[in-house]
Order: C-alpha cells, then sequence, then structure tokens
C-alpha cells in the first residue's frame, strides 16, 4: 500500500471571497491557514496514507506546508483545479504511489476516521471513492486507484461527472455520505453552522464538567 493525499489550495488572495461580508482579507487567509493545518495534521495522523502533496501557486501556502514535513508542488500559474490536481498526480506516479486521496483544505469537522473510511482496502485493481459535498451535487473528496486512472471533473455538477468517469473506466465505484467531509466552509451560513456547531460542543462539556 502507497496511498498518497493531494491538497489543492487556492492562492490566499483568492480564497473564500464569499466570506468577504463577515471576514476581513487576513481572517480569511488566517482561516484558510488554520484549515490547511488541521487537515494536513489528520492526514498525517492516518496510517492509511504514506505521503502528502499540497499543490498551490501561493508560495506562503508552499512554505506552511514544507514547514509540516509534506511534499509541495508549485502549481502551474494558468491552470485551473482539475489541471493543478493531473499536475500533482503525475508527481506521486512518479514516485510510486499506488492510491491517491484528492482532499480539499477547508474541512473543520475533519476526523482521522473519515480519513480511514475514504481509503478503499478492498483488493481491486480499479477503484474510484466519491465523497459527494452537502449538496449532494459537487465532489468533496475523491479516492482513485490506480492513480491517473481518472480524468478530473472537479466543478459543477462533479459528482454526476466523476460518476459517469469512473462507469467508462469500468471501475469499482463507491459513494460515501461521510457529513464531516461533506461539510465545508463556503458561504456566511457554513460559517454561522460551525459557530453554532462549536458553542454547542463547549455547552456539552460544560454540562458534562
Amino acid at each position: 500500500m502507497n496511498n498518497w493525499a493531494i491538497v489543492p489550495v487556492k492562492h490566499l488572495n483568492c480564497s473564500k471571497s464569499r466570506l468577504s461580508d463577515v471576514l476581513s482579507a487576513q481572517d480569511r487567509q488566517d482561516l484558510i491557514r488554520n484549515l490547511l493545518l488541521r487537515t494536513l495534521n489528520m492526514l498525517t495522523e492516518s496510517e492509511f496514507i504514506e505521503n502528502i502533496i499540497v499543490i498551490s501557486k501561493d508560495d506562503s501556502v508552499l512554505r506552511l506546508a514544507a514547514n509540516q514535513g509534506v511534499s509541495i508542488v508549485k502549481e502551474d500559474s494558468h491552470s485551473d483545479l482539475n489541471s493543478a490536481l493531473h499536475q500533482a498526480t503525475l508527481v506521486t506516479m512518479s514516485l510510486g504511489a499506488t492510491g491517491l486521496l484528492i482532499l480539499p483544505a477547508d474541512l473543520p469537522l475533519l476526523v482521522k476516521r473519515d480519513v480511514e473510511k475514504m481509503i478503499v482496502v478492498k483488493d481491486s485493481d480499479r477503484v474510484v471513492m466519491i465523497v459527494p459535498d452537502q449538496h449532494g451535487v459537487g465532489t468533496n473528496a475523491l479516492f482513485v486507484r490506480p492513480p491517473g486512472m481518472l480524468r478530473y471533473q472537479f466543478g459543477q455538477g462533479s459528482l454526476k461527472a466523476h460518476k459517469k468517469e469512473a462507469n467508462r473506466l469500468k471501475a469499482e465505484l463507491y459513494i460515501c455520505r461521510l457529513p464531516n467531509v461533506e461539510f465545508d466552509i463556503d458561504d456566511p451560513e457554513d460559517l454561522r453552522r460551525l459557530k453554532h456547531m462549536a458553542l454547542h460542543t463547549q455547552q456539552e462539556v460544560q454540562g458534562h464538567g
């Protein structure tokens, strides 16, 4: 088993623009940094992930990732998400990866157990595991074995597109609903929900104290 994880990160100046009404530019950048560090910690702690790559156009993101001991790839200047993931995938393939998990950086509820559930350990040569987004139309995480088999289809309606791609490849397809992975921070309502959950958890802890 040689499973790698790829974590793509936008340039911090372009990240979370839909939160601009409730967070300053500095606060949005701090949010992404903290979420990235949390995601990298979860991946590092998992015994199912051998190596991690962070790909970004942002040098400050790459320095942060390198300081955490993970591999980094500078994204080509004019690439989009799918081509950036393809670029990072080629690196993992050259280094002997046999399975590949694509995971965003902004998952505030992610726990190590979620990572393990996304890795298909069943002995099969061609596997695609998709975790949908909270709306059931996008893709929040993707596991592919072998790396490079699947053409990435991230964007509008990517769940359906990735399923179609898996069927084209005659791969063993799994759809896994994981609430912690489905929930990401995209708009002010997501941020309010996260704060509400944190407050509820705090009250539960105090109630049991």
